[in-house]
């Protein structure tokens, strides 16, 4: 592993604290502009009126099935419980700024990772350094320093073209086959990219 540039004296690495919530998402909207495809108005109207039409659906098939079927509250159970784990998991986000650590350039937040530490392994997810100030090796120090706090092995997904950098940091790419379901899922793999799973052991 490359030793990373020293921090710029004016930028601090630090924990993440409540009052970060809005930075970080800021900046993790601005990570997906870059990386996910864009969506335009009438994808998103068309999405929202799915979920919609799947919850409307699901409780339709709940107050409408006979006594003694059991099939239609099943299936409509389920579409209801799908949305639910949509809900929770934008609810849960009020948490998870705490797994976050940032660095801060003159009170402003200029990279973020979440590390997230499991006792067998951990998960470095949503690693972002502001355009301006890439080249300056605030992300190799970021990760360096995490990769410390880290229990080992140390996963993380990337785009294909940054399977290099992470490379110089001492990650090494792996085959998803060799990934648990449950770290797939801590991964975000399938997701909408194609990713690269890495691993630092």
């Amino acid at each position: 592993m490359l030793d990373p540039l020293p921090l710029p004296s004016d930028c601090v690495l630090r924990p993440a604290i409540s009052d970060d919530k809005p930075l970080i998402q800021t900046l993790l909207e601005q990570f997906r502009r870059e990386v996910l495809p864009s969506i335009s108005d009438s994808e998103r109207t068309l999405r929202g009126l799915a979920i919609a039409a799947s919850i409307l659906f699901g409780s339709y098939l709940v107050v409408s099935s006979k006594p003694g079927n059991l099939i239609l509250p099943l299936v409509g159970f389920a579409g209801a419980a799908g949305i639910g784990v949509v809900v929770v998991q934008i609810l849960t986000w009020n948490e998870g700024w705490a797994n976050f650590w940032v660095i801060e350039q003159n009170d402003r937040l200029v990279a973020c990772a979440k590390l997230r530490c499991y006792s067998r392994y951990s998960v470095l997810n949503d690693l972002f350094v502001v355009p301006e100030l890439r080249d300056r090796g605030l992300g190799s120090y970021l990760i360096a320093n995490l990769g410390k706090k880290a229990t080992k092995p140390l996963y993380l997904t990337c785009l294909p073209s940054l399977v290099k950098f992470y490379m110089r940091l001492g990650f090494t790419p792996i085959s998803i086959s060799h990934l648990s379901p449950l770290l797939q899922f801590d991964l975000g793999i399938p997701n909408q990219l194609t990713v690269v799973p890495l691993v630092m052991k």
